[in-house]
């Protein structure tokens, strides 16, 4: 089985090989949302980290951040599936917000 940054490391090559598709549901987000492919490719290559990790379904959710301005930065999940070793598929991607999260790092508990 391989490791969090091992698997990190191949999505970025991945990506950095253009080697990648985004799908219609992180389209429909960028548009709703207003970040751009350009962010989630920041995103993915810059400061970002697997935050869950999926073996049995081949995907993962990615979490970093990307510049608004200067001063201001955005939370991003990237969900992505690699269970074609040539190709990575963006599956979706979306600002983390409440009530699903209560930091962009941690899932609110549901009670």
């Amino acid at each position: 089985m391989i490791d969090n940054d091992e698997l990190l490391a191949k999505i970025r090559s991945l990506l950095a090989e253009r080697n990648y598709r985004i799908r219609i549901h992180a389209v429909r987000h960028m548009v709703e949302e207003g970040f751009s492919e350009q962010n989630i490719i920041a995103v993915i290559g810059g400061k970002s980290r697997i935050l869950e990790n999926y073996p049995e379904e081949s995907r993962c959710l990615i979490v970093g951040y990307f510049r608004l301005s200067d001063k201001v930065r955005c939370p991003l999940h990237i969900v992505c599936d690699y269970s074609d070793a040539n190709v990575l598929d963006i599956v979706t991607a979306y600002i983390p917000e409440k009530p699903w999260w209560s930091t962009p790092m941690k899932r609110r508990q549901i009670e």
